[in-house]
């Protein structure tokens, strides 16, 4: 009876066992699915064979890749010679017997005379193998006419048909053979007269050889130097684009308020500072020793008030003085950065117009100087920003502390609400600008009404919770405008570079150096929430601040993965360059684009091979540097 009990449950129809049979029915579906869809694919992409067998397809893609074989690096100096051979056309009535053709090769034709249009085979023999003939016919008048131009076989000899022209006269014309020989070979160069007379060696690197070599080194130093500032503003940003390292940073909605309202104050008071201090600094002689004599004199007072303004631990200051020593000091530095400025560009102007041939060092001198004013303009409205938002966080945790729970909340409350509305704001104004909307309603009215309500929300939020998750709001604003600016290719921001700053270089390590910065941010940011939680941990534990947890827990960990990301960094902007030069950005790609569109494809398979060897070798040192260093 279980035998037959256990039969009869092997036997039962279940799930599975119709799942297996309707299986071979899935397979067919999906394979008549494959069918249809890759059916539409052809169909899309207009695959067709008759077009590759095309034999005047085949014969222009011969030509473009015998071509693209014999990239134009090398210039001969090249004498021609010419072999004449007497032609009657038409036929005399006693018939012509051309005289007997004296030269290096021989030449003949067959017929000897013969009527106007008429074809005509031109035979030689006697040549350099695959060396090239032009054929001409001469009439009376001296002009040449063309006829056909051709190389020999292997044997040096070469026979080929042509159509006479409408050229009949009763004197004896002529046909006339010329080739051309080159001057020296690779391996045993010459030195032959030129048409001016002067001696020159043959073979020499051709015009765009050395055309390709000045762009191939523009292409390099292009992607280094986008590549240079693409990562120092990588660096720092990666660490606010990293979750694990953001997650933790909580903070009350009352103090994030005040932080908030803080931050364009900060920036407003700092680009202030800054247009003093540079207002001041313009009003100074222009003296390269009296403004290298004041920086370092600005800079030693601000090093000794620094001890003023940051104790050691052990020492006792007074708050009132340790916060005037430090406005003083970020003073200080304010004013020797712009004095250094101003001492770059006067001394990088006297160089460049005394260093003869090496002027381009104080130009670079100079360019960095008014760099060097401007960045310092950007890092006094950065810390101004920084500095007031923890002026306002902090002042936010003081009058917390001294406040009812009820009365706290409402001023939170309060306080988001007006930090929403600020931001609204600063994005209205932005909109407004970027569509031209003129409606004061649209652009301050209606974002502010709308951002104060969604900043009353979070704040009633944070203090029903306590916290909110500021830390986590700045990784996802900032992986949202990294992967925006990632998605938008080089070649575009080239074209808007080209307009604000021209063609050129300049314009290509602009787009290249903003699409540097979104894509090694990302990939910094994702190496630091890959790092290991323990060093950061033991860090944590003994009670170091949130800086010192970045500097000691996870610095020492993304240091070697760094280094590779930022040297393959550099091996992709050498590849973009040469795209970017498409969109006017200069480098190599610029004179690739220019020979393509001339259908050059000799002068263009020199570009493409600059470009191999220059891309192999960076793989190469990259990969070298990687080992060493990971």
């Amino acid at each position: 009876m279980a035998d037959v009990r256990r039969k009869d449950i092997d036997q039962e129809d279940t799930p599975r066992s119709r799942g297996g049979r309707r299986r071979p029915l899935w397979i067919l579906i999906g394979l008549l699915a494959a069918f249809v869809v890759y059916a539409y694919a052809f169909e899309t992409t207009d695959v067709s064979l008759d077009k590759i067998s095309d034999e005047t397809r085949q014969e222009q893609l011969f030509r473009v890749i015998r071509a693209l074989g014999q990239p134009d690096l090398l210039t001969y100096e090249s004498t021609e010679t010419a072999v004449d051979i007497d032609y009657m056309m038409p036929c005399p009535p006693e018939g012509f017997t051309p005289q007997a053709v004296s030269g290096p090769f021989s030449v003949s034709v067959d017929p000897t005379c013969a009527d106007a249009r008429s074809e005509v085979v031109v035979m030689g023999s006697g040549l350099n193998a695959n060396e090239e003939v032009k054929i001409f016919f001469v009439p009376p008048n001296g002009i040449e006419l063309r006829l056909d131009t051709l190389r020999t076989d292997s044997n040096g000899s070469f026979e080929v048909t042509v159509r006479l022209p409408n050229r009949p006269d009763d004197q004896a014309q002529t046909i006339r053979v010329v080739t051309t020989q080159d001057a020296g070979s690779i391996f045993s160069p010459v030195y032959v007269e030129d048409e001016d007379g002067d001696l020159v060696r043959s073979p020499r690197w051709s015009q765009n050889a050395v055309e390709t070599l000045d762009k191939i080194i523009e292409t390099i130093f292009l992607a280094l130097l986008a590549t240079t500032a693409g990562t120092l503003i990588a660096v720092p940003l990666s660490f606010f684009a990293a979750k694990n390292l953001m997650r933790d940073v909580r903070i009350p909605p009352l103090q994030l308020g005040l932080a908030i309202i803080g931050v364009p104050v900060g920036i407003a008071v700092g680009l202030i500072a800054t247009n003093a201090v540079r207002t001041l600094v313009e009003d100074l002689p222009d003296s390269a020793l009296l403004h290298g004599g004041l920086t370092i004199a600005l800079a030693y007072a601000a090093v000794r008030l620094l001890r003023v303004a940051v104790p050691l631990p052990g020492e006792q200051r007074s708050r009132t003085i340790r916060v005037l020593a430090q406005i003083v000091v970020g003073l200080l530095i304010l004013l020797a950065g712009q004095t250094l400025a101003r001492f770059a560009v006067i001394g990088g102007a006297w160089a460049a117009e005394n260093l003869g041939a090496f002027d381009f060092l104080g130009e670079f001198v100079a360019t960095n100087g008014d760099i060097l004013a401007a960045a310092f303009g950007v890092a006094a409205a950065l810390a101004g920003a920084v500095v007031f938002g923890l002026l306002g966080s902090k002042l936010g945790y003081q009058v917390a502390g001294r406040m009812a729970p009820s009365a706290r909340g409402v001023i939170a409350v309060t306080l988001t609400a007006a930090a929403g509305a600020l931001v609204a704001l600063g994005v209205g104004q932005a909109i407004g600008w970027l569509y031209q909307i003129e409606n004061s309603q649209t652009t301050v009215v209606i974002p502010a009404i709308v951002g104060a309500l969604i900043g009353a929300a979070v704040g009633v939020i944070g203090v029903r919770r306590g916290q909110l998750g500021a830390g986590l709001g700045v990784y996802y604003t900032s992986r949202t405008i990294f992967n925006t600016l990632r998605s938008i290719e080089p070649l575009v921001m080239v074209i808007v570079f080209v307009i604000w700053v021209g063609l050129g270089p300049f314009a290509g390590a602009l787009a290249l150096g903003l699409h540097t910065v979104a894509a090694l941010t990302k990939l910094y940011s994702e190496q630091v929430e890959s790092i290991n939680p323990g060093p950061v941990e033991a860090v944590r534990a003994t009670g170091a601040t949130r800086l010192q947890t970045v500097v000691y827990g996870v610095v020492p960990q993304i240091v070697a993965p760094y280094i590779s990301f930022t040297m393959y960094r550099w091996d992709i902007n050498v590849r973009m360059s040469t795209i970017i030069g498409f969109g006017g950005g200069g480098g190599i790609g610029f004179l690739l684009q220019q020979n393509i569109g001339l259908l050059n494809y000799r002068a263009a398979a020199a570009q493409m091979l600059a470009i191999a060897i220059v891309v192999a070798s960076m793989d190469y040192i990259s990969s070298r540097l990687r080992e060493r260093y990971t």
